[in-house]
């Protein structure tokens, strides 16, 4: 089976890996999985066709691009694509409508948390809608009328690498000039409003005027990195933050963590909190959108609830103040990734989705050359259709 991935670009960011990911593996077990780009190719482009995946890009043009449909459908047919898999609205529209168009089957994923309402013939242009948490499938259905067995949710998946390795992360802490005793509060996250990193800066001030010895590393790019370079400023903790600017380690950067913090205001299932938990490290994040459906409070970290730094500041306290506690909190985590939010489990669940439309799902130009025979023969009088 031919599936096209269609996103906006691979840009960095967390869907954008979730689709190499899952092309990555769809490729290993006999599909022939392809990604999509509707704007342009992106960072991360170079690193799925390493992994043998071929990237496709259309230049769409600012605003709605009209004739997008139709250019995406001629490459649906020239490709001779059997499935398309969009992510987020705008996939959504112009790979719905060019799947209908090719005749051929769409599903969606919604990779966050939207109050973003769309008409019904939008979501009627795919047989499925995939959430990644119940939180967002709640919220989803409740400002779209759209039938609630349509939609399903399928967490989000990573890999799980091997335990943590000590000399690298000896190494890592070196290579940013950290201190051996430097007790390390780490954040990896677009540099984003919602990301909240302005919460995080004022709960880490709080911090380190109870614990001199520690560290924030913040690593990301994004619109608001001089502005919180400012907040940095005016707190005076220059020697105490460091930015690191975005990374293609992130996971090796987990290794140097004492505690990983996520001050989202609004969060759908970040794969980073995931790489946090599977490197075993204990975790503070807000308590909002899937972060409970992942953390589980007082076990595999502490939820706290969000624009509140003196909350997370208290939970952060008291993670690197009880190293046992913390160490328990870790080891809980990776097990819960482990069980929940694997990339086998993940790809699994797409799998089938594939694999029951293949098997239970009529192609669309079948289902008009019913429609015709139908209308003809309820004109000629015969009341069968065939």
């Amino acid at each position: 089976m031919k599936i096209m991935q269609v996103v906006l670009s691979l840009e960095c960011g967390g869907l954008e890996k979730l689709v190499i990911g899952l092309s990555s593996e769809l490729n290993k077990k006999g599909f022939k999985a392809s990604i999509l780009c509707l704007d342009k190719r992106g960072e991360l482009a170079k690193e799925a066709e390493s992994k043998g995946i071929k990237v496709l890009s259309m230049g769409k043009k600012p605003g709605f691009d009209f004739l997008l449909p139709f250019r995406l459908a001629n490459v649906l047919r020239k490709e001779k694509i059997d499935f398309v898999h969009t992510h987020n609205f705008g996939p959504l529209i112009y790979g719905g409508l060019a799947a209908r168009m090719a005749g051929i089957h769409a599903i969606n994923t919604r990779h966050g948390r939207e109050e973003k309402k769309a008409s019904s013939c939008i979501w009627n242009l795919n047989r499925k809608i995939i959430t990644i948490s119940e939180d967002a499938r709640r919220e989803l259905l409740r400002y779209n009328k759209i039938p609630s067995c349509k939609v399903k949710v399928i967490y989000n998946g990573i890999s799980i690498n091997s335990k943590i390795n000590v000399n690298k992360a000896v190494n890592k802490r070196q290579e940013l000039g950290l201190n051996p005793s430097d007790l390390v509060v780490g954040n990896v996250a677009r540099l984003s409003e919602e990301k909240d990193h302005f919460t995080l800066i004022e709960a880490f001030f709080k911090v380190n005027k109870e614990m001199e010895n520690t560290m924030l590393v913040i690593a990301g790019d994004g619109q608001l990195k001089d502005s919180l370079r400012l907040k940095v400023k005016s707190l005076k903790l220059e020697d105490k933050v460091l930015f690191l600017g975005f990374r293609d380690d992130a996971q090796e950067l987990m290794y140097i963590f004492d505690v990983f913090t996520l001050s989202s205001t609004t969060e759908g299932v970040s794969l980073t909190l995931l790489e946090a938990m599977a490197s075993e490290k204990p975790v503070v994040a807000t308590n909002v959108g899937g972060n409970p459906e992942v953390v589980t409070n007082g076990v595999t970290g502490f939820l706290v609830p969000p624009k509140e730094p003196e909350r997370m500041a208290e939970a952060i306290i008291r993670i690197l103040s009880d190293r046992d506690m913390a160490k328990r909190m870790g080891e809980a985590g990776r097990k819960r990734v482990e069980e929940k939010f694997s990339l086998e489990r993940m790809v699994k669940e797409y799998q089938e989705i594939y694999e029951d439309t293949k098997t239970h799902g009529l192609p669309f130009d079948k289902l008009r050359a019913g429609k015709v025979t139908l209308y003809h023969s309820l004109r000629s009088g015969t009341g069968q259709a065939r």
